[in-house]
């Protein structure tokens, strides 16, 4: 087994359980700043932030990009290259920085003051709020290439802690909300979320600086790696665009039709999506990294072999998830919900389905980006997700069913994903569709049916809400995890766990 598959494996279990911790804290720190600033506050303090948030989306984008490029130059062992990497990456932000910084000051501070609809006694409050929500955005802005180098060396178990730190903090910035009782409880807030985001930002910089070289580096940045690194954003950008687009634009369009009921249906469909595909991307993080250097160092059969695995693991580690959600959809939606919209059970089964392409695509997306050439995935792929709107209110029109518009959506996410494996071929050509959509589509995905089959005869036999419940979910589990160990697992990694199991035994 290589030793970098032991460390994938590591890199999963740090990032599934930081999601698991942060995942539930959030929940409770959300629940607890609505409680202690009221609804109103509550909404000021989104709406404001969310401006911000808004002026800032180039970040995302950024992140990614500056990830590959550092995952790049460490695989290709130019060390020389990977500081001028380093030190453009930052210039980089620090020059998006005060773009946000420019447009906040002027554009964002003029929407909050002319076109948000606040009561007048809490503009000095809300602008107090958007300064400092400011202050947070440069942070965040700034520390990325920072996480990115954590990142890329794999160290997961650093990402992983700084991470709970952060949650924590954000969860002490709600606890202290108390402290501004006799005072102005929202800027209270705002400032003590600023100084979190600071802190936050301390510890990856400093983290970095400490344990990578490159990183002590902000000077020696490189014109040339400037230039590819604007071009593979510039592209990524319109695709991410795209998929936003289609994201926000379904909920358009199902307000066209069916008004705020379905956009509250739509709304926690988006909810359960995102939730879990943040579990399943764990694994796709933690192959990420793996997957560039190899290829930057020229190791092509090894790059495919991580991506086929990527595909397949994150598939299987979705399956253990959605496979009992859709069964058991209406008993879930029940206990997490007093009233469920109409739509919505049907509409989240539709989208965890839909979830497995779009994973699938973002393993395509890496081996992709490890090529450099985003062109075609980012306007092929991102024009296809933004041709799904025109087609949803055509269906809808036709049709008048709105679940229909998920299941367009589920059909053309795998038709995209048909089209990103034969880009892929087209810029490696030693990557072949077939074994990749055998190893990585068919075979887990039969596995998952398999699964499917036995939650859905348990969930018939078995009465009582919570029993059934129970007894679906092990019974999904037992069966994929079964399969998985008879049929996927490679003889030396079964080794490898059982030799851990005994160590942990005795």
């Amino acid at each position: 087994m290589y030793s970098s598959d032991r460390r994938i494996a590591r890199n999963t279990l740090y990032l599934y359980g930081r999601m698991l911790l942060t995942v539930w804290i959030s929940l409770y720190t959300s629940r607890l700043v609505l409680e202690r600033l009221g609804v109103d506050d509550y909404g000021v303090y989104s709406v404001v932030g969310g401006i911000v948030t808004i002026l800032s989306f180039l970040n995302g984008t950024m992140s990614s990009a500056t990830s590959r490029f550092i995952s790049y130059e460490l695989g290709g062992g130019d060390t020389g290259r990977l500081h001028r990497t380093f030190a453009s990456s930052m210039k980089v932000h620090i020059a998006l920085a005060a773009i946000v910084l420019l447009l906040a000051e002027t554009a964002g501070l003029w929407y909050v003051n002319s076109r948000l609809v606040i009561d007048p006694s809490r503009i000095s409050a809300a602008n107090a709020t958007y300064q400092l929500s400011i202050v947070a955005a440069m942070a965040a802005i700034i520390q990325v290439p920072y996480s990115a180098a954590i990142m890329s060396h794999e160290r997961m178990d650093a990402y992983a802690a700084i991470a709970v730190v952060n949650v924590l903090l954000k969860l002490g910035a709600a606890l202290g909300i108390a402290l501004f009782a006799t005072a102005d409880s929202l800027t209270g807030y705002a400032a003590l979320m600023t100084i979190a985001a600071i802190a936050v930002a301390a510890m990856y910089a400093a983290y970095a600086r400490r344990h990578f070289p490159e990183c002590r580096t902000v000077r020696a940045s490189d014109r040339g790696i400037l230039r590819d690194m604007l071009a593979f954003c510039g592209w990524d950008v319109y695709g991410n665009l795209c998929y936003t687009s289609r994201v926000q634009g379904t909920i358009v369009v199902l307000n066209r039709f069916g008004g705020t009921a379905l956009n509250a249906a739509g709304g926690l469909t988006l909810t359960v999506g995102a939730t879990v595909t943040a579990f399943a991307s764990t694994v796709v993080s933690a192959f990420r990294p793996q997957i560039i250097k190899e290829y930057a160092a020229g190791a092509y059969g090894r790059t495919l072999s991580l991506l086929n695995n990527a595909a397949r693991y994150s598939i299987l580690l979705m399956g253990l998830l959605i496979v009992p959600a859709i069964v058991e959809m209406d008993t879930l939606l029940g206990i997490w919900l007093v009233d469920v919209p109409p739509y919505t059970a049907a509409f989240c089964r539709l989208c965890l389905m839909a979830a497995c392409g779009e994973l699938l695509n973002t393993v395509l997306a890496i081996g992709i980006h490890a090529t450099g050439r985003v062109f075609r995935i980012s306007f092929i792929s991102g024009t296809l997700y933004l041709l799904e709107l025109p087609a949803m209110w055509l269906l809808l029109r036709h049709t008048g069913r709105p679940a229909a518009v998920y299941a367009l959506h589920l059909a053309a996410v795998f038709a995209i994903l048909v089209v990103n494996t034969f880009i892929l071929r087209h810029q490696m050509r030693q990557f072949s569709p077939a074994r990749f959509l055998w190893r990585g589509v068919l075979q887990p995905g039969i596995m998952i049916c398999v699964s499917y089959a036995a939650a859905h005869a348990v969930a018939c036999a078995v009465p009582g809400t919570w029993l059934r419940l129970a007894t679906s979910l092990a019974a999904s589990s037992a069966t994929l995890c079964a399969l998985t160990w008879l049929f996927i697992l490679p003889a030396d990694a079964k080794t490898s766990i059982t030799d851990r199991l005994r160590t942990w035994v005795k």
